[in-house]
């Protein structure tokens, strides 16, 4: 598969990009096409949002030589709540140690899929699972993570949701327990 012009165009890349920059720029567009995505909510209809996206997985395939990192951009199909639940073994991660494993842990509970989580809460799935993930070095900047991990908490009507994203915050920066209001 030969690489074309276009493809680094619709990663708005340039051709000289490492293999980091490609798959940060995947994802990030990948985010922008979501169904739930405030970017293009409103100025594309489902069939030109997912135009777009095999676009950008193209592009992805041709420049990386291999497919995309497998996403749950997808509703899953009926029936997999039962497997979300399944997942669910035990007491709940340490909110401390392990917010991100917390939050799934309550999310998957309930059967809840990341995508249902970004259809309520305009936070895209890439994002969501970032965040379960503890991808802090993907996430954007504190204040808004504070803000995703605070409404995804809300979302799972966990009572503490503002001193939980305090929580992940602090294991973001390191530990750092300074309040950044």
């Amino acid at each position: 598969m030969t690489i074309r012009p276009e493809d680094w165009e619709i990663l708005g890349l340039e051709p000289e990009a490492d293999i980091g920059q490609v798959r940060r720029a995947y994802r990030h567009r990948r985010t922008l096409y979501e169904p739930a995505a405030l970017a293009t909510y409103n100025l594309l209809d489902d069939e030109e949002r997912e135009d777009m996206v095999d676009r950008i997985e193209e592009a992805y395939r041709r420049i990386m030589g291999t497919d995309p990192p497998v996403s749950s951009q997808a509703p899953p199909p009926a029936g997999n709540q039962a497997e979300v639940t399944r997942e669910v073994i035990g007491d709940a991660p340490d909110p401390v140690s392990e917010p991100g494993a917390h939050l799934r842990f309550h999310r998957t509970s309930k059967g809840i899929t990341l995508h249902q989580i970004a259809v309520e809460t305009k936070i895209g799935v890439t994002i969501l699972e970032q965040i379960e993930n503890e991808d802090f070095n993907a996430l954007p900047a504190p204040a808004f993570v504070r803000g995703h991990v605070h409404q995804f908490a809300r979302e799972l009507k966990m009572a503490d949701a503002y001193d939980f994203a305090k929580f992940y915050l602090s294991k973001m920066q390191g530990g750092d327990t300074r309040e950044d209001d």
